[in-house]
């Protein structure tokens, strides 16, 4: 390498890395993190092993040790520093993801490959919302783990892959799925080096789960094969639907639109060096068919995890995107291969770079708004009074929103709500008060959460936005609770009454609070 393109590419990386601390600068902590910081609080709490403490995140160990410490050791304070692990997180996951590709491609290829998975907006939660960092960080070490063992590294691939195995239950399609690669390239000792770490951690998982019953299996309760068809069948149907369909275009115009000057600026100067690098881009490879058929297979493979959970379909709005992390990684490697010239660039400045700005901007914002909020908690007296046994209702801001959907969770979640208010309200029945809730003799029901709240004592109503507290009557719910507007989180919820509702409904019914 001559001494001017070494200096260029230092530069460009410097340049990379203070892109990527613009995105991450300011996006600060989201959902669970609020929960997660009020749950462990000092050291012992956090290294405790015992399995009765640790509880679900017997599954996901080298997540909690090497991205979760902060929680406890942070808390709330010097935000900056989720900021900065989330930045360095996706500039490891970028290198290890380029070197995976690498594989396959040329190198610019292999970045644009590496950079549309590991930024894609189809899963900005995987980015924003730091307890889902790993989501992306785990397979991208079991991508960069796959090509250490193609070129006969195989005892630090063989190490990576058993940290990627046991980062989290989401590891197996990743693992069997890049296993097939080998396998399809008749290379079957390197496919039983992949495989091995997911076999282990599956044996893990299933000890795990038997042993400690009490630990939540992330398995389905009521499974049954018709539940598992129906789900089946809902997943590649939200998946087409998420990544090509409306809900995917939709997120584009909104996420633009929420775009800054600053970062408009940035954007158009990258789209911009890109259209005068445009003739310099390499032609298309070659299509690698066992990279294809691996990547289908963890695709497939996934569709069989979350039809065991019933809880996961692909969908671009929420926080429940991050579920959308292995489709990404076909569809980033699918438009990899397509020709690079300025009509692309273009195209991807619509569909990528814009976007990805637009939604930074988007959760810095929903930060700010969010910590203005919690201060208003906090300095609220009338809060303070209200007794032991009520029930508070908290109206506004349960999620952010990208036009009209809902979008980043805050108070929607039971968990996040009641952790910010623990210590300024004396009840424990803290409940967003959205148009999911309806009244049962006496009872206020959550169908989205599975919780019920006995309205035996007094009924407070408080406006997040407007910071304001007021009592309500037991008789006068039923009218507030028609006139609560309804969380959008899909455009098929703007279906109500058409066979739309009818399928969805039939094939996934949890969903059925959407429509109501």
């Amino acid at each position: 390498m001559t001494g001017s393109l070494k200096s260029r590419n230092i530069i460009a990386a410097f340049v990379f890395l203070l892109v990527l601390l613009y995105l991450f600068l300011g996006t600060g902590l989201h959902g669970d993190d609020y929960s997660a910081v009020g749950r462990w609080s000092d050291v012992w709490e956090f290294l405790n092993p015992d399995p009765k403490k640790k509880s679900i995140l017997l599954y996901l160990l080298p997540t909690f040790y090497t991205f979760w410490w902060p929680y406890f050791l942070i808390g709330f304070e010097h935000q900056w520093v989720y900021d900065l692990i989330k930045m360095v997180a996706h500039a490891i996951s970028f290198y290890c993801v380029y070197r995976f590709a690498c594989d396959y491609f040329p190198r610019d290829r292999a970045m644009l490959a590496s950079a549309l998975f590991v930024f894609s907006p189809l899963h900005d939660t995987t980015m924003y919302w730091y307890m889902t960092v790993p989501y992306v960080f785990f397979p991208s070490v079991i991508l960069y783990a796959h090509s250490l063992i193609r070129h006969n590294k195989n005892v630090s691939g063989l190490l990576l892959l058993m940290l990627g195995s046991f980062s989290y239950y989401f590891s197996p399609p990743y693992l069997f799925g890049m296993a097939c690669v080998f396998a399809f390239e008749r290379k079957y000792r390197k496919a039983l080096i992949v495989a091995v770490p997911g076999l282990i951690y599956v044996v893990y998982y299933l000890f795990v789960k038997y042993t400690y019953t009490d630990v939540d299996a992330r398995i389905n309760g009521g499974l049954s094969f018709a539940g598992i068809v129906k789900s089946l069948i809902m997943q590649p149907i939200t998946l087409v639907e998420a990544a090509i369909g409306p809900s995917y275009w939709l997120k584009i115009y909104y996420s633009i639109g929420s775009i800054s000057l600053v970062s408009f600026i940035i954007a158009s100067g990258i789209v911009l060096w890109l259209l005068l690098k445009s003739g310099s881009f390499s032609d298309p490879p070659a299509a690698s068919k066992s990279l294809y058929f691996g990547l289908l297979s963890v695709l497939l493979l996934s569709f069989g995890i979350y039809s065991l959970t019933l809880l996961y379909h692909y969908s671009v709005f929420n926080t429940a995107n991050r579920a959308n992390v292995y489709a990404s990684l076909l569809v980033a490697f699918l438009l990899a291969r397509m020709p690079l010239n300025r009509k692309t660039v273009l195209l991807l400045a619509l569909i990528f770079i814009l976007p990805v700005f637009g939604l930074s901007d988007h959760w810095k914002a929903w930060d700010i708004n969010q910590r203005r909020i919690i201060e208003n908690v906090e300095n609220n007296r009338q809060l303070r009074e209200i007794e032991a046994g009520s029930t508070l209702l908290v109206t506004g801001n349960s999620y952010s929103r990208l036009g009209p959907f809902a979008h980043i969770d805050f108070f929607i979640s039971p968990w996040v709500i009641k952790n910010i208010f623990k210590e300024s309200v004396k009840s424990t029945d803290i409940v967003a008060f959205t148009s999911y809730l309806h009244l049962d003799r006496g009872v206020l029901v959550d169908p989205k959460f599975d919780a019920v709240y006995p309205l035996t004592h007094r009924i407070y109503v408080y406006d997040s936005v407007r910071n304001s507290l007021s009592e309500i009557a037991l008789s006068s719910l039923p009218q507030l609770l028609s006139q609560r507007p309804r969380e959008i989180q899909h455009w098929v919820q703007l279906a109500k009454g058409t066979w739309i509702e009818s399928f969805v409904t039939a094939v996934s019914p949890r969903l059925v609070y959407l429509f109501q």
